[in-house]
């Protein structure tokens, strides 16, 4: 029994050598690569080296990443052998830009190999990368580190319990090799990236630059070889070319040459996501030969990667190796805040002498990102009224005016805001309740200074709920604050048009939780509900188009939009239909959409790189995601400014100005 174990020992560690044999093989330390993404690539990474498998690839890629990323891959390496040999690799690593970028970014990451429980690998990486030169380089030129602790060890066996002579006769005693079967080393990698073209970029990357001695004996030695990569990359938009050339010096001393050639392609949506699809052919030294293919899928911050790499010719009886990959971005992408606001608070931190044309600029610098983020307060108090979250509104709105004191209205929208918060913090039930319905309206009516409305609306609330004294007391406050007495009703109102009041405003109030929950044919039920009670309630129609709409039924969204103008009296309600009846005969193809104006035919703008691009278009999804509508077409309109021609942003671009149709008031 004994002697089987031992022949199975070194079986293992003959089979290591050989189905992880490739012109770069060293049986220990085997680049046997990390991440489904970049293996079904071929490896071929060190120009792209764009996410957090930087850390293992290139370290310099680290400081072009404008987000913190956690990333993990489990893979099986020659699966199907014939003694049922279990090869595992378990990589997970963490990067993050640091102040945004502006100081680099650094990673950590743990690579874990395993032979059964015969042999093991494990590898600790502390990574850093920052932008070098970049007044006198602006393409971009990146340099990186990392900084490694290597650990390998072999499994109990009883081979250890065995020594061998020269002559290869066993003798008695343990084996002073297997005995001491751990070693740890102290390694380090290093990384170059300089993107020569905003499409081009070229990268260097060494491993094991110390060649530490990783022998288990001390009296023995075995260097680590090292490895050098050179790598080239062009990318447009959605698809990406890169090849390597690996030089690796084999066991003999030699050095063997490996080339390998990727490409990936993105097909991003704007609403379900973005599929990637890559493959690779390698070539090399000692008859090497390998295909590889690979799948992602990217939605919101996450990514999902499974990669397949099949040898030909170097290792038989294998169904290929499979890795799955998961990945998380966290925070903002990068293009999804204004780029002018890092500049100016890098800038802010030595001001200029008062007086000098330095400092004049900077003022200007500040004044301009004082009103973009008084624009953000302002959006987002705007975001939580709309949802009727008053108390939250006014913190926003308090904090828009302490950027600009002086602006008037802003003070004005505090002060309405104030009222309405100290009374109603919050309406839960809008949606649903006729009563909060009817409220909402009044509170809309009052903060965009149509008091008439609003005081006769918050009349009709109070009238809805006599038993809450919050609502008349609230009314009591609007009547002083704008000078506006409620209308008194007759002694004896007609009880039919009393009760069509109410159905009308209960049957709305039911409407707008339908279109909001996207219960579309209960919307087009409910308006033709209130269509009988009112046959010229503008609100009904607009929200019937927005059903037809949504359901595909442009003709008749159209013909909705058209009575909804017929019966609006508003001027600015008017115009605001005229402008969705054009959308919406745009749509329909009975008037072209204008034209984008092309620049230089299609080229994108001097400057404006792939990498730029995607992170725009993932800065858009990112801001629609969040139903921030009107900001998501702006970042898709900046990237038609710079690529005219790009399908994805002008499909995705129709979309949201569709969904701002269906969203109108």
């Amino acid at each position: 029994m004994k002697n089987i174990q031992n022949k199975r020992f070194f079986a293992m560690l003959t089979l290591l050598a050989a189905a992880c044999y490739t012109p770069e093989a060293r049986a220990a330390y085997e680049d046997v690569g990390v991440g489904a993404r970049v293996t079904g690539m071929g490896n071929a990474y060190t120009a792209l080296a764009d996410d957090v498998y930087a850390v293992y690839y290139n370290p310099a890629g680290l400081a072009t990443m404008d987000r913190p990323q956690l990333a993990t891959t489990y893979s099986r390496l020659f699966t199907g052998l014939s003694d049922d040999s279990n090869l595992q690799n378990s990589f997970l690593a963490f990067a993050k830009p640091i102040q945004q970028g502006r100081q680099g970014a650094f990673g950590l990451a743990w690579n874990y190999f395993t032979l059964d429980s015969l042999y093991r690998e494990m590898s600790f990486s502390g990574s850093y990368g920052r932008r070098l030169f970049a007044e006198q380089i602006p393409s971009g030129f990146y340099a990186g580190t990392t900084l490694k602790v290597l650990n390998r060890s072999l499994g109990d066996t009883g081979v250890a319990d065995m020594a061998f002579s020269d002559t290869g006769q066993q003798n008695q005693g343990a084996d002073p090799v297997l005995q001491k079967g751990s070693k740890t080393n102290i390694d380090t990698d290093v990384g170059l990236l300089y993107r020569v073209r905003p499409r081009f970029t070229l990268g260097l990357a060494v491993q094991h630059l110390l060649e530490p001695n990783i022998a288990f004996s001390d009296s023995d030695t075995d260097k680590l070889g090292r490895n050098i990569k050179l790598g080239g990359a062009y990318q447009t938009s959605w698809t990406s070319f890169s090849m390597d050339v690996d030089f690796m010096k084999a066991p003999d001393g030699s050095t063997d040459k490996v080339a390998s050639l990727g490409v990936e392609k993105w097909l991003p949506t704007l609403m379900h996501g973005t599929l990637g699809m890559r493959g690779s052919i390698g070539a090399g030294d000692r008859q090497y030969r390998q295909v590889t293919a690979g799948l992602s899928y990217k939605v919101y911050r996450m990514q999902v990667d499974y990669s397949f790499a099949m040898p030909l010719g170097t290792v038989s009886g294998t169904y290929g190796t499979h890795r799955m990959g998961l990945s998380f971005r966290f925070g903002r992408p990068r293009g999804a805040e204004p780029r002018f606001s890092e500049a100016i608070l890098e800038n802010m931190r030595e001001l200029a002498e008062v007086g000098t044309p330095e400092f004049r600029a900077q003022a200007e610098s500040l004044a301009l990102y004082k009103r973009t983020a008084q624009r953000e307060f302002l959006r987002q108090a705007q975001v939580d009224t709309a949802e009727a979250r008053f108390a939250e509104a006014h913190a926003k709105l308090d904090q828009a005016l302490g950027l600009n004191p002086q602006d008037r209205h802003v003070a004005a929208s505090v002060e309405r805001m104030a009222k309405i918060a100290s009374v109603f913090p919050e309406l839960r039930d809008f949606r649903a309740d006729p009563a909060q319905a009817a409220l909402y309206e009044g509170i809309m009516d009052y903060l965009a200074g149509r008091d008439k409305d609003a005081v006769r609306k918050l009349s009709y609330a109070a009238s809805l709920q006599p038993a809450d004294e919050r609502y008349e007391r609230f009314l009591q406050v609007i009547e002083g604050a704008v000078g506006i007495a409620r209308e008194v009703a007759p002694a004896a109102p007609a009880a039919p048009t009393l009760g069509k009041e109410k159905l009308v405003a209960a049957a709305q109030a039911l409407l707008e939780v339908a279109l909001r929950e996207g219960d579309h044919d209960k919307v087009m039920r409910l308006a033709k509900e209130v269509l009988e009670l009112d046959p010229a309630n503008v609100l009904a129609y607009k929200r019937m188009a927005a059903a037809h709409y949504a359901k595909k039924e442009y003709e008749a969204a159209l013909r909705s939009l058209r009575a909804a103008k017929k019966y609006e009296t508003d001027a600015e309600g008017r115009r605001s239909l005229d402008s969705y009846i054009s959308a919406m005969v745009s749509l329909l193809g009975k008037v072209p959409p204008p034209a984008a104006k092309p620049l230089e035919e299609g080229v994108p703008a001097k400057g404006a790189s792939p990498y730029e691009v995607q992170r725009m278009f993932e800065a858009a999804a990112d801001l629609y995601s969040q139903g921030r509508l009107s900001e998501a077409a702006n970042m898709l309109q900046q990237i038609l400014r710079v690529d005219p021609k790009n399908a994805s942003a002008q499909r995705s671009l129709r979309r949201v100005q569709a969904d701002l149709l269906e969203a109108q008031p």
